[in-house]
């Protein structure tokens, strides 16, 4: 197993910190970060990984400037169009599910929905994928945008690659949590039914507490939270309706899908806000639609605990795991260097 390999890893970098411990303090915490590397490194991970944009020492620090994304950069993002044309965005949560908003089909569906993935410029022919089904909350609001949630089956799945990664759903509801948090999209298409633009862009963006943005917004809807456009961070106003805000968790090379797009302010307002649906909330709800559907929604593990409420992801369960290592591999090389 990979994580059996990691723990070979780091017993034996452990070993070469205590004959290396007479070296200088630097060198000796170098050798360290090596081996929580090893740990790290030897994480099963299904979901939310860029293996060809970015490596461990890289996490969290490649998408830093510039207006566009670069190839790797997102791969579990999609786009969903009609007629041809682009009408919003969506990401990949498995190989037959995609992820959207339901705010994107208020007004009609096309006959001729497709979802394109694989890669980062519309311009360019890319992999395409017919729907099976749409499935739209049940109780999703126009005017509120309360329930602005929506999965697409496809007919045929997709078949992952470096270019094609399926995204994590979080494992914990708390914006103090989360890193790094981007938000991406080719913009939302005018009346034309032209994005904005035909190569994905990229915003860094900065969570804020539902008591700060009620205080901007005062009638949010609930399982709704804000996001604002960091300093330096990018044009927001360019983000799809339906896209993701996905956030690193604890500097590891996994990321996670936070929010969906669901409205922002006129881009004038400074700061822009984007307000977006947690994804968080309605991971019951996905879980119990896909299942509905005879293709029940696995690539997160999402399983629920026999007469509990309380969801443990796959993810989650590596991360706990992770964490009990370091402090073990942490104490051991304290026992060791006293």
């Amino acid at each position: 197993m990979a994580w059996g390999k990691g723990i070979y890893r780091s017993i034996t970098a452990l070993n070469v910190v205590e004959d290396r411990c007479s070296k200088t303090g630097i060198e000796t915490l170098l050798l360290i970060l090596f081996c929580l590397t090893s740990l790290i490194s030897g994480i099963d991970a299904d979901c939310g990984l860029r293996p060809s944009y970015e490596s461990f020492l890289e996490t969290g620090k490649r998408i830093t400037a510039g207006r566009y994304a670069e190839v790797g950069e997102f791969p579990w993002h999609v786009s969903i169009q009609g007629n041809g044309r682009h009408i919003c965005g969506g990401t990949m949560i498995s190989a037959l599910w995609i992820l959207t908003a339901a705010h994107c089909f208020a007004e009609e569906v096309p006959p001729d929905l497709t979802v394109v993935v694989g890669g980062i410029d519309l311009n360019l022919p890319l992999e395409e994928h017919k729907p099976d089904s749409l499935i739209i909350h049940e109780n999703f609001d126009r005017i509120s945008m309360e329930n602005d949630i929506a999965l697409i089956l496809l007919s045929s799945p997709i078949e992952f690659s470096n270019q094609k990664i399926p995204i994590c759903l979080p494992f914990i509801d708390n914006v103090d949590t989360w890193q790094h948090c981007w938000v991406s999209g080719w913009g939302t298409p005018p009346a034309a039914g032209v994005p904005s633009s035909p190569v994905l862009q990229k915003a860094r963006m900065k969570l804020i507490s539902r008591e700060q943005c009620l205080e901007r917004i005062p009638h949010l809807e609930d399982n709704l939270f804000c996001a604002e456009l960091e300093k330096g961070g990018g044009g927001a106003c360019q983000v799809d309706s339906g896209g993701p805000l996905v956030c690193s968790y604890w500097h590891t090379m996994k990321w996670f899908q936070i929010g969906i797009v669901s409205w922002g302010e006129d881009c004038a307002e400074k700061p822009n806000h984007e307000i977006l649906l947690s994804v968080y909330s309605y991971r019951s709800w996905i879980e119990t639609e896909t299942a509905l559907r005879g293709k029940p929604f696995l690539i997160e593990g999402m399983d629920k605990l026999p007469n509990s409420g309380v969801f443990f992801s796959r993810a989650e369960k590596q991360l706990v795991f992770l964490e009990y290592r370091l402090l073990l591999f942490i104490s051991l090389i304290a026992v060791r260097l006293l």
